[in-house]
């Protein structure tokens, strides 16, 4: 499509990615911008391919016209999530396999909560009117949640978006969600007994990178309690991480307010929030204007927020090779400079090894 002058779009974990692209209106004829001008929020979506293949798909948000241009702004399918009130009971405590609502994996849970709402919940406009449910894909994690989030009569729903369950509730315990095309991808943490995706050295970034050794987000003991200023007495707390001579040890504390938890779950929110303190966190970022280069041995596919990329840096004072997990992948393609591809990464630690209370 020769108007087509500017493509941008992400992939990112436990958020919602964009695109955007852009038209020039003179040279895309009066057809095609008659198409432009019937485009509309939440009834079309936004596809994106690159080398025939589907790399990018979700919901038109905004459309904006200028005499010159027409741009096209759009979210990644978790975008219908976040449009999404809960409408039903978030009890997963049932032992029995055989209950819809049966705790489990995490990532299960989660997949459920979108079943329910999506197939038959009230105000559905049909059974799983985003066209979600086809394309989830999970990766479980083998620890057991018991999740519960209702009135004090045990009967009332949650009023709030899909989404925020996600972020406020179950990422906490474990899961990470990303988009890949059209897929939902529900899965977890990745540690350093996972298999890398990639393995890169210096040699395949173009431009700078940044080594950052931080202390501050290390930690070899992470503990959650429930406890307040005002109140100590039958509170509880979890804890999770192993002490090496290394670094002796330091602690983080994390203090939630949040009624109702148990000893597990409290375990349960320190093990999640344990993943890649220990050892001290050492992140890779490419700045703005860096890229992966032609030569990089991984490809779009390949590229998925959360999966292992391991990194050796040679030539720097820290000559390393780290385990690391993808954060977020930006793309972006104009027509007089091309596509350059740029990503983040963020450390992996040692696997949390303990049993829970």
């Amino acid at each position: 499509m020769s108007s087509l002058t500017d493509v941008r779009w992400n992939r990112t974990v436990n958020d919602t990615s964009e695109a955007v692209i852009t038209v020039a209106k003179g040279q895309a004829g009066a057809e095609c911008c008659g198409l432009l001008g019937m485009v509309e929020p939440y009834a079309h979506e936004l596809s994106l391919y690159r080398d025939s293949e589907l790399v990018w798909q979700g919901p038109v948000t905004r459309t904006i016209e200028s005499r010159s241009t027409f741009t096209v702004e759009a979210k990644d399918v978790t975008e219908w999530l976040a449009r999404t009130v809960n409408t039903t009971l978030l009890r997963y405590v049932s032992a029995n396999n055989a209950d819809p609502m049966h705790r489990g994996p995490v990532q299960e849970i989660a997949e459920t909560i979108v079943r329910l709402n999506l197939n038959g919940a009230l105000f559905a406009s049909g059974p799983d009117w985003p066209r979600i449910l086809p394309y989830i894909v999970r990766d479980d994690d083998p620890v057991v949640t018991s999740f519960e989030k209702d009135g004090s009569d045990d009967s009332s729903a949650w009023i709030v978006p899909i989404l925020q369950i996600f972020d406020d509730e179950l990422v906490p315990r474990g899961l990470e969600y990303t988009t890949v095309g059209r897929a939902l991808v529900l899965g977890r943490p990745q540690t350093t007994s996972d298999l890398t995706q990639a393995r890169l050295t210096l040699d395949h970034i173009a431009g700078d990178v940044q080594i950052t050794r931080d202390g501050a987000s290390g930690s070899t003991l992470v503990w959650v309690t429930n406890q307040t200023q005002q109140e100590i007495t039958g509170t509880q707390f979890g804890v999770s991480g192993v002490i090496t001579p290394v670094y002796g040890r330091v602690d983080t504390l994390v203090t939630t307010q949040a009624e109702g938890l148990t000893a597990y779950d409290l375990w349960q929110l320190a093990r999640a929030s344990y993943n890649g303190r220990n050892p001290v966190p050492t992140s890779l970022t490419i700045p703005q204007g860096s890229s992966l280069a032609a030569s990089a041995p991984v490809s779009m596919r390949q590229l998925v927020p959360g999966v292992r990329i391991d990194v050796t840096a040679t030539g720097m004072c820290s000559s390393v090779t780290q385990p690391y997990r993808l954060s977020d992948v930006d793309v972006e393609w104009d027509s007089g400079t091309g596509e350059q591809v740029g990503i983040s990464l963020v450390p992996i630690g040692e696997p949390y090894t303990g049993a829970p209370p």
